[in-house]
């Protein structure tokens, strides 16, 4: 049997942010990770609120020196061509304006690495199979088979979409936003933007809401592209996935044209249903963070932002847990994130009622409102002098209402 302060499950981001800040506090750490590194997975799309949080654990210039294409904010595009720029630099006072636009293959494996440098212990290959809370051991099953008993003092999940406490306690729950798909792949060769616009993430409305693209481009001339829509939008044309996502591209006239002389060089890939929820983030001797807690949608690029800020938390939480002292978990984690998320997901919502676009298109926004779209999608969803940090659902169903009162009035 082996004996850690603190046992991580998964080595992503949220695992690999809170590794560094429990060692940097005088704590042993392991992580166990399924997969070897790196390894491709979605949520390619940063906010500037990672760079914050980056920055106060001290390992911003660690992300800076990668070269990591820079991310200045999100054009949402119609199916006329239309723009909406929001620059993240125009928000409400935060130092951070701009974050990256990152594989996450690399990323994660920079952020794992530090973790190691710091003095973390990393096992790759190996699967958690099973928890004893009562005692805090937990049961995994290397590459070979062998099972190895870890005793911990503390552990937390951060393993994402394999969400493993999850369903080893049975912690999950419906997500009560529509399942959708996930349809992607990278390109190269595609028309890009001058330079000062080049490192925007396009957000491509598509069928009159019905469906949306993202186009992230990275700093090596690689673009990832990629379409979500609810799975019949999908099912219903019976064609494969590659000929779906090559016919919406080419029925979209903004992207018919950016693409034409693009070509693929990473396989079509699908995510199905991938939304999540929990009935609790934490318990006795555990506690989840990142995705598997809750994962929204990627449609304003939340996940690693989610990830970065429920990590950075909860090992502040841990470190004081593991000093001796009261940790109220309901109050300072599990109600702190859910401010944030139900902020993101009532943007969700919005989105994908078509309230944000007529928002976003409104041709007379004041400045206050378009500095404080700016902070919520660059992650700032904490601030609470925000205009739609608190009561957001009818803060956006109000601007909705004055901007069709204007149309009519017309």
């Amino acid at each position: 049997m082996k004996n850690y302060d603190v046992l991580i499950i998964g080595g992503g981001p949220s695992g690999s942010i809170a590794a560094i800040k429990l060692l940097k506090a005088g704590f042993n750490v392991i992580i166990l990770e399924k997969l070897e590194f790196p390894r491709f997975v979605i949520g390619e799309s940063l906010l500037p609120k990672c760079n914050q949080i980056l920055d106060e654990i001290g390992i911003i210039n660690d992300i800076e020196k990668q070269g990591f294409m820079l991310k200045p904010g999100a054009i949402f595009i119609n199916e006329e061509k239309e723009e909406e720029i929001i620059d993240f630099r125009n928000n409400l006072g935060q130092k951070w304006g701009t974050s990256f636009q990152v594989k996450r293959e690399e990323f994660d494996n920079v952020l794992l690495e530090t973790a190691k440098k710091y003095g973390a212990d990393v096992i790759h290959k190996i699967e958690v199979v099973d928890y004893n809370n009562e005692e805090n051991e937990i049961i995994a099953e290397d590459e070979n088979g062998n099972k190895i008993v870890y005793k911990t003092r503390f552990v937390l999940d951060a393993s994402g979409y394999g969400r493993v406490l999850p369903k080893l306690l049975d912690l999950d729950i419906p997500s009560d936003l529509k399942l959708r798909n996930a349809i992607l792949t990278r390109m190269t060769g595609e028309t890009r933007r001058d330079k000062d616009k080049e490192g925007f993430i396009d957000i491509v409305i598509h069928d009159d809401n019905k469906a949306w693209f993202w186009g992230i481009p990275f700093s090596d001339g690689v673009t990832s592209i990629g379409i979500v829509c609810e799975e019949s939008y999908f099912l219903d044309t019976n064609l494969s996935k590659e000929e779906f996502l090559l016919k919406q591209i080419n029925e979209h006239k903004y992207l018919k044209e950016k693409y034409k002389n693009a070509k693929q060089v990473a396989p079509v890939r699908i995510i199905n249903g991938y939304s999540a929820a929990i009935k609790k983030m934490y318990g006795k001797g555990y506690a989840l963070s990142g995705n598997a807690t809750e994962f929204l949608d990627p449609v304003f690029s939340s996940g690693v932002t989610l990830a970065l800020e429920s990590s950075s938390k909860v090992a502040s939480l841990i470190i004081k847990e593991l000093n001796g002292e009261e940790v109220n978990w309901k109050k300072d984690y599990e109600d702190y994130m859910m401010i944030g998320i139900n902020v993101f997901r009532e943007f969700v919502y919005a989105w994908y009622e078509g309230k944000l676009r007529k928002i976003f298109y409104a041709p007379n926004k004041s400045k206050q409102i378009e500095k404080s779209i700016a902070s919520i999608l660059s992650g700032y969803v904490w601030d609470e002098s925000n205009y739609f940090v608190k009561n957001t659902k009818q803060k956006i169903d109000a601007l909705v209402s004055l901007i069709d009162s204007e149309v009519n009035a017309k």
